[in-house]
């Protein structure tokens, strides 16, 4: 059993390190009195938050987060919360370090503890567990209900095909590109009323099916862990395929001043998802309005055989400086054999992958007319 450090151990150089240390340190300082004098008020209680795990049948990658929380009676009436509100709690948690919480993986167990900000990282050897989704039990032992089962995903070792895939603008439509536009979706949309980019369940549905169904998906963003419940909830209601969501810690630490970097975060990420199934070769979807070109560029530059293709989403508005970039790109990876395509839609993925023998003809059709009755191209806003 080995217990995870926060996701970069990375050390900080020079004066930037010393200003992530001293911001790391008073932010430590800060939540230990927070969750000091909420633990002493009646109200609140200490809870486990598990996400979605995954590993192979001999070893698991697992991960919670202990927080405390409002207890609401249960005979009092719920209050109304404005979309707003609803947005700001996700962000505004109080995180319990250094907290005991006992871990059970088929016939494994263990005890570790939280860490500073209140992650449960343990990579755990089991036995032969079998392929799919398998439950991993979180206790704490100062609470009288604070247990709680989440899943991890063991990917069977007969699929042959991987597909990570960005979620903002490329799962979800968010308008990163668009300052005023990305705000107003994450802070004043419903949840329920947020919107995804057509076609895009049913070309991961048809990957999926190109592997008899054993192909797994890693959802790979630099959005918080704080609205993982959020995403994975919109993943299941639009119809993708559901896999494990691999996000990032917000805030200072030895990742940096606010989070690590996008492109070094997805490159490590998927580097190791890659080196851990071994037998996988992979489809690597994203947009152009972050750095997934460049993330998924690295990744194919060390392992050129492994990735079968690369599709990078046009996101709006247009940018010719964005184009040419993910071009250029596509051009130098090109003579690796990595095809990486600008597509406007999800019919240009399907087709291509078609082409290339992942994807069913019928698929196709399928992903053709879900853009069309969503209005193409799917990236429009």
């Amino acid at each position: 059993m080995r217990v995870l450090p926060p996701s970069s151990q990375l050390p900080q150089a020079g004066l930037r390190g010393a200003l992530v240390h001293a911001l790391a340190r008073v932010e430590d300082v800060f939540q230990r009195g927070v969750v000091t004098a909420l633990r002493r008020r009646p109200g609140w209680r200490l809870v486990v938050v598990p996400y979605a795990g995954h590993g192979t049948r001999t070893q698991v990658h697992v991960l919670a987060r202990v927080l405390l929380r409002r207890s609401r009676p249960a005979d009092s009436p719920a209050r109304p919360v404005s979309t707003f509100g609803t947005a700001l709690r996700h962000y505004l948690t109080v995180e319990v370090p250094g907290e005991p919480v006992g871990v059970q993986v088929g016939d494994r167990q263990l005890s570790t503890t939280a860490d500073r900000e209140g992650y449960v990282r343990v990579t755990l050897d089991v036995g032969e567990l079998d392929p799919g989704w398998q439950p991993v039990t979180f206790e704490l032992p100062a609470a009288p209900d604070g247990r709680a089962t989440g899943q991890v995903l063991v990917v069977d070792p007969a699929a042959r095909l991987g597909l990570v895939s960005d979620v903002d603008d490329t799962v979800i439509r968010t308008g990163l590109t668009r300052l005023v536009e990305a705000v107003r979706t994450t802070l004043l949309v419903p949840e329920d009323a947020r919107t995804a980019l057509s076609g895009g369940a049913e070309l991961y549905r048809g990957l999926v099916a190109g592997d008899s169904g054993r192909a797994p998906v890693f959802y790979v963003s630099t959005g918080a862990w704080n609205l993982h419940g959020v995403l994975e909830r919109f993943i299941v209601r639009h119809g993708f395929p559901v896999g494990p969501l691999l996000m990032t810690d917000w805030g200072p630490g030895q990742s940096g001043l606010f989070r690590q970097n996008g492109i070094a975060y997805k490159t490590s990420t998927i580097a190791a998802l890659l080196a851990e199934h071994a037998q996988l070769s992979w489809v690597l979807v994203g947009d152009s309005g972050q750095d997934d070109a460049e993330a998924y560029a690295a990744v194919a530059r060390s392992a050129p055989q492994r990735i079968r293709a690369i599709y990078i989403r046009d996101a709006p508005p247009p940018s010719p400086a964005r184009t040419q970039r993910v071009r250029r790109l596509a051009d130098e990876l090109a003579g690796l054999g990595v095809p990486m395509l600008l597509i406007e839609d999800s019919v240009a993925a399907a087709e291509h992958a078609a082409a290339i023998g992942l994807l069913a003809g019928e698929r196709v059709a399928e992903v053709r007319a879900a853009v069309e009755s969503a209005g193409s191209p799917a990236a429009r806003s």
